[in-house]
């Protein structure tokens, strides 16, 4: 425990906290809305915040059912809550770890401990804490192969056959609790993995005992061996059968969820095979660095002695019982994280399980975890080599005895092969010049002092080796060149690996920390936003990067100066020009509802990936939201209009000044929204100011202003720009265009006496914000819930798609109703429209109140999808989908109560499957229990 505070010394003792990559967008958004349900006890089935509307509970990566959540959700704010989870499942990972050592390979305490240490605070474990629902599963592989461990006593105990049967309950069970705690934890690729892993590590012991003779194992038959690894293979699959139904609570809905997904029948091979270790990075992967930073998911790296000790260790795969399935996981996990660059991965792409997950490079963890256990194997064995020079040789374990003589050639071998990953790492730099090397990851050399590092370890680890070459003395006592008091000891060792763990360890992402401000305060978008009071707010769309300079930047680093290194203070720029830009999913956390979202699992709903098609560039598709990355100009009015899109947010970065010359001075044009005039086009909002003159900038030939319905005289152009006088103060402006479009791009209210401006906004928008970034609204919007005169019904998505494409399609006229039992196009007209007013909007209950003279179709804009009811007056009607993705329903004339309620079937029958499957546990508990004495 000592230990793991040393290393996350900032994340214990201050009150910094992550504020990057998916930890701040995706995790701290969602822990906060699940922490906000917890308190008041409300289970969150719906998230209306994100995607105009998905699933929220199915969601499992959430992990609101995993109870080691709960406390931390309960009583700390969201970022502390991560960190205090964090520090939690180092624990437990380095705890597993120490018990997996010690059943496995028989360590004793310091060795297992040193194994602990290089797993749970090793480079890929501690790596993925941005990722904080997969350290989470990762915490539970070592007490899911321990599980699946025998004792040594086992051989013994089994030979009495009706023993059997506990022994497989008790295995089974505990299984059973590891699989559930992974599943509920949300990060599913992880649980797969250990699945695998828990496979190959029984089938790996398997065939070391396969090779053993029957007198290596005189009391145990062939066929109590064969029986014995049948039972732990039959514990494994009745301990993952029993923990998918325990964690049908959650397995159910997302199940459900996972088939209307944008990634429903898995991934494409190409986004399978996405995020995989570039051999060309072998070598910045495995070895440790100072001051170098490597792409999270490519982290693996230990210490020189740690892979010095692990070829030692593997070195006794023949003689060492477990050993071999530890080489294994090394072997295996190292094979599948090269992905794309293994042709095997190519093969197993396709493949149920592999074809759900992108990211192959996470198999490293397989290899994270070998190497610890290898490398407690070849420190355990100069363990006992030290202690020879105290004992008596008759009274050594067989073991030492045994290993001997296997230690110098191992050494120098291992001592030989981190020289050559050094070698590798130098010649990759050269290849990097001719071979594509992803993004995420260039090629970066080593730098001077990570260079040092490898040469001061390497020297000092054979040092070590030199000296610890075996002679005999005249007492028969084994000696070696050194002696307990000086630096032969395997505890020097055991130092040298931790102080180059921590080390190399300050620049993983759980050491750049940063003030917790940039969470906690609100930007000026966010709190314009959260002054709108109108049911529901309307939702906004952020088109915004972030590439510009917050205007407070010198005042941040002037306050922070003392308090943050560079690396933290741009962490906190960064979050703060996220917060100024409101990005996805940060709408979750402040109650504000967005048009956008993203997601790297199942969401968003493919219903939702369509409809984005016709906001998107041609040809273009997204399969995880993060449409700002997407569209480079306003999408078109009207599908934001439908959208209920009330709010616009850019930035300024293609803005312009621009120099009059006459009258000499500068002005600002707003670019946002450019426009295409061929035939006229009115300004929607015209500022309080006292104008004398209107800019326009423009492109190809000028068109003609009218000003309160007469035609302005052009005073001169300039360039680009064009001067119209305005003769009085204006109620309307009016742009036409001549024989040719008009291309205007902006255009700026002029007082020429005062040497004063104000740009205008084009389009139907009205700038109610601006300052690092632009927050329009849009004055055309449409209600969130409202009546359509006139309906037209398709059989397929694709078919509405193609309808509503059409140039000539209003989606305020017309409504596509998508209905699979209908083969051909149906139009039908209501003769007038009607009223809707939302009364009430909660996440899991919309009331609408209705007042129409004739029967008509409401829609409601937020996403359909199943567990969602209506009725009118109480009386349950079906609901329909309307324009791909959104509910509508039939209201009779007349003043009416429309309510929407969600009602998740899956939820309920995962509940009862939940309940069957723990009181099976909880039975099989007892049986074991009871029975506990004879299976000792």
């Amino acid at each position: 425990m000592g230990l793991i505070l040393l290393f996350f010394n900032k994340m214990a003792f201050s009150n910094l906290i992550l504020a990057r990559g998916d930890t701040f967008l995706y995790f701290y958004p969602y822990w906060h809305a699940a922490a906000e349900a917890l308190k008041v006890g409300r289970v969150p089935f719906w998230n209306d915040s994100l995607f105009m509307g998905v699933p929220l509970l199915a969601n499992s990566q959430v992990g609101f059912f995993y109870p080691l959540n709960w406390p931390v959700w309960a009583l700390l704010p969201t970022p502390y809550a991560v960190s205090a989870s964090i520090l939690v499942h180092v624990v437990i990972a380095g705890t597993g770890t120490y018990l997996l050592a010690k059943r496995a390979l028989a360590l004793e305490w310091q060795a297992a401990l040193l194994t602990a240490v290089l797993f749970a605070l090793g480079g890929y474990f501690t790596a993925q804490v941005e990722h904080i629902n997969q350290v989470q599963g990762l915490a539970w592989l070592p007490w899911l192969l321990w599980a699946v461990t025998p004792r040594p006593r086992d051989w013994t105990n089994l030979q009495d056959w009706s023993n059997l049967r506990i022994w497989l309950l008790a295995r089974g069970t505990a299984v059973t609790l590891f699989f559930v705690l992974q599943l509920f934890a949300g990060h599913t690729q992880t649980t797969f993995i250990s699945g695998v892993a828990a496979g190959v590590w029984i089938l790996s012991f398997w065939i070391y005992d396969l090779r053993l003779t029957i007198d290596d194992l005189p009391l145990v038959s062939h066929r109590l061996r064969t029986t014995h690894y049948a039972l732990r293979i039959s514990a494994l699959f009745l301990g993952v059968i029993l923990a998918l139904l325990i964690t049908a609570v959650q397995l159910l809905p997302t199940l459900e969820l996972s088939s209307y997904s944008a990634r429903q029948g898995g991934l494409l091979p190409n986004e399978v095979l996405s995020f995989s270790l570039n051999p060309l990075l072998l070598g910045r992967a495995l070895l440790p660095s100072v001051g170098q930073s490597l792409f999270s998911e490519y982290v693996a790296f230990l210490p020189i002695v740690a892979l010095v000790l692990a070829v030692v260790g593997a070195w006794q795969w023949r003689r060492w019982p477990g050993v071999l399935p530890a080489l294994v996981l090394v072997i295996l996990g190292l094979f599948l994280a090269f992905g794309v660059f293994n042709p095997v991965y190519w093969l197993l792409a396709r493949l149920p399980g592999f074809n759900l997950f992108r990211v192959p490079a996470r198999w490293l963890v397989l290899y994270g975890l070998g190497t610890a256990l290898l490398a407690g194997v070849g420190f355990q064995i100069l363990w006992d080599r030290w202690h020879l020079q105290t004992r008596d040789w008759k009274t050594l374990p067989d073991r030492a005895k045994e290993n001997l003589w296997h230690v110098e050639r191992p050494l120098r071998l291992g001592i030989v092969l981190v020289i050559l990953l050094m070698a590798w790492n130098a010649i990759a730099g050269i290849l990097a010049q001719f071979l594509p090397v992803a993004a995420e990851a260039p090629y970066e050399a080593a730098n001077p002092f990570t260079l040092l590092l490898w040469v001061v370890e390497i020297v000092l680890v054979y040092l070590f080796v030199s000296g610890l070459r075996p002679r005999w003395n005249r007492d028969s006592r084994l000696k070696f060149g050194f002696t307990p008091a000086n630096w032969g000891s395997p505890w020097w060792l055991a130092g040298l690996a931790l102080a180059v763990l921590f080390l190399a360890s300050r620049s993983l992402p759980y050491n750049n920390l940063t003030s917790p401000e940039a969470w906690f305060d609100l930007r000026p978008p966010t709190i314009r936003l959260l002054t709108d009071d109108t049911v529901p707010p309307g939702r906004l769309l952020s088109l915004s990067n972030i590439f510009f300079d917050p205007g407070d930047q010198g005042e941040i680093a002037s306050i922070y100066a003392d308090q943050l290194n560079e690396a933290a203070l741009y962490d906190y720029i960064v979050a703060i020009k996220q917060k100024e830009i409101i990005a996805p999913n940060l709408p979750l956390a402040y109650g504000l509802a967005s048009v956008d979202g993203f997601d790297g699992g199942i969401l968003p709903l493919a219903a939702y990936s369509q409809l984005m098609r016709l906001i998107l560039p041609d040809g273009q598709t997204t399969t995880d939201g993060r449409l700002r990355e997407h569209l480079s100009a306003v999408p078109e009015a009207k599908w934001l209009d439908l959208f209920n899109g009330r709010y616009l947010i850019t930035d300024k970065t293609g803005d312009q000044w621009r120099t009059l010359a006459a009258p000499e001075m500068d002005l600002f044009f707003d670019l946002q929204h450019n426009l295409t005039i061929t035939d006229s086009f009115e300004i929607a909002y015209l500022p309080d100011f006292p104008v004398t003159a209107l800019v326009v900038m423009s492109e190809g030939e000028v068109g003609q202003v009218l000003v309160n319905g007469i035609a302005a005289p052009l005073h001169h152009e300039d360039g680009d720009l064009s001067v119209w006088t305005v003769p009085e103060p204006p109620q309307s402006l009016v742009l036409t265009a001549g024989d040719a479009p008009w291309q205007v791009r902006g255009a700026t209210l002029l007082n020429e006496s005062a040497g004063t401006f104000m740009a205008l906004t084009l389009g139907n928008y009205r700038l109610i914000h601006s300052g690092d970034v632009k927050l329009y609204e849009n004055l055309d919007v449409l209600p969130r819930a409202f009546f359509v005169p006139n309906w037209q019904r398709v059989p397929n998505t694709e078919t509405a798609l193609s309808l509503m494409a059409e140039p000539e399609f209003d989606p305020r006229e017309t409504a596509v109703l998508v209905n699979s039992q209908q083969s051909t196009i149906n139009n039908q007209q209501s003769t007038t429209v009607g009223e809707a007013v939302i009364t009430r909007y909660e996440p899991e209950q919309v009331v609408v109140q209705t007042n129409s003279a004739a029967a008509g179709l409401l829609l409601l804009t937020d996403a359909n999808y199943p567990g969602w009811q209506a009725t009118i007056d109480g009386q349950p009607v079906p609901i329909e989908t309307a324009d791909i993705l959104f509910k509508s329903l039939f209201v009779p004339a007349g003043e009416h109560e429309v309510v929407f309620t969600f009602q998740s079937a899956s939820f309920a029958n995962g509940r009862s499957v939940s309940l069957i499957g723990l009181l099976i546990m909880l039975a099989l508990s007892g049986v074991v229990w009871w029975k506990r004495p004879s299976i000792r």
